[in-house]
């Protein structure tokens, strides 16, 4: 219980380590306080007003960047480095959960292994639903039959012969 406790006391400090040296929360230094100003810039100034020669507003992002859509393909290879990544985070987490049951005082650890098991396999069942909804069709169905001429043609063929 104590490793428990211990292990909880060292990870709550490195959080508010973390939290407490972050410039972003604080206002305090110079590029904290132009980012701060820039918000500020941002909400309340001018809408931006295409020329007179375009069909549509632009499509205008974060600091007056012309956005580019991005492609399918893109949008793809971003969703599915995305799932990898979570799959090797549950892997990394069961088996960070597992060595850590080994240690004395943290058999704790076992319980949480098998929910975070119970988390991957139902994770793996979410992206195998999710190929199969997006597969257009199945392979079998792409199959083409050529004509095959009815069966008087081929009496007539052997008759001939």
């Amino acid at each position: 219980m104590f490793l428990i406790l211990l292990l909880l006391a060292v990870w709550g400090g490195v959080g508010v380590w973390w939290f407490m040296s972050r410039p972003e929360g604080r206002a305090t230094d110079s590029i904290g306080s132009f980012r701060q100003q820039l918000r500020v810039l941002e909400r309340t100034g001018p809408t931006t007003v295409a020329p007179a020669y375009r069909m549509g507003a632009p499509d205008l992002g974060i600091y007056g960047a012309r956005r580019v859509p991005m492609s399918r393909s893109s949008q793809r290879l971003r969703m599915q480095k995305r799932r990898r990544d979570v799959f090797y985070g549950l892997l990394a987490a069961i088996g960070g959960s597992v060595l850590l049951g080994f240690m004395p005082g943290l058999t704790i650890m076992w319980g949480l292994s098998v929910l975070l098991i119970g988390v991957l396999a139902l994770y793996v069942v979410v992206l195998v639903q999710i190929k199969n909804a997006a597969a257009p069709l199945r392979p079998a169905s792409n199959v083409r039959y050529l004509h095959q001429p009815d069966p008087a043609y081929w009496m007539r063929q052997q008759a001939a012969n």
